[in-house]
Formats: C-alpha cells, structure tokens, sequence
C-alpha cells in the first residue's frame, strides 16, 4: 500500500481482535459520519447567527478608520473560521 493512510487504518485494523473487527469498522464508520454531520450543524450555525448579527455601531465617522481594530489583534483561529465560510 502506498497511501499512509490505507497503512495507518490497516494497522489499527489489525490491532483488533478478528471477532471485532466488523464491530470497529462499523462503529469507526459511524463515528466518522456523526462528526461530520455534527460539523455540518455547528458550520451552518455559525453562519446563520452571523448573517442575522447586528452590526456594532459606528464609532467613527465614515471615511475615517478606528486604529484602535486591526485585523492582526484578531485571534487567529477567528480568522480560519470566517476564512472557511
């Protein structure tokens, strides 16, 4: 097998005793399926709750900018997460 992950699944395959293997395969399977569908939930979550947020309120004039924000002072795990929307 050339792909790490065929070997890696293979090998904890493997590990399992041969009366439950099936079990792990499903209950892996599974397992895989809730966290994506979990995944899915918050994502679309995460989006709804920010489309219906009120903007802050304006503290600077218009066409005047607030030094006191910067992209950088933003976490940047935030970032990653407004990125992937």
């Amino acid at each position: 097998m050339d792909n790490p992950r065929h070997r890696e699944a293979e090998a904890l395959l493997a590990r399992q005793a041969s009366r439950q293997r099936t079990e792990y395969v499903v209950t892996s399977i599974l397992t895989a399926h809730q966290k994506e569908s979990l995944e899915q939930v918050v994502r679309q979550a995460v989006r709804d709750e920010l489309r219906n947020a009120a903007p802050p309120p304006q503290t600077t004039l218009p066409g005047e900018t607030d030094a006191d924000v910067q992209l950088s002072d933003l976490p940047g795990s935030l970032i990653r997460a407004l990125e992937e929307l």
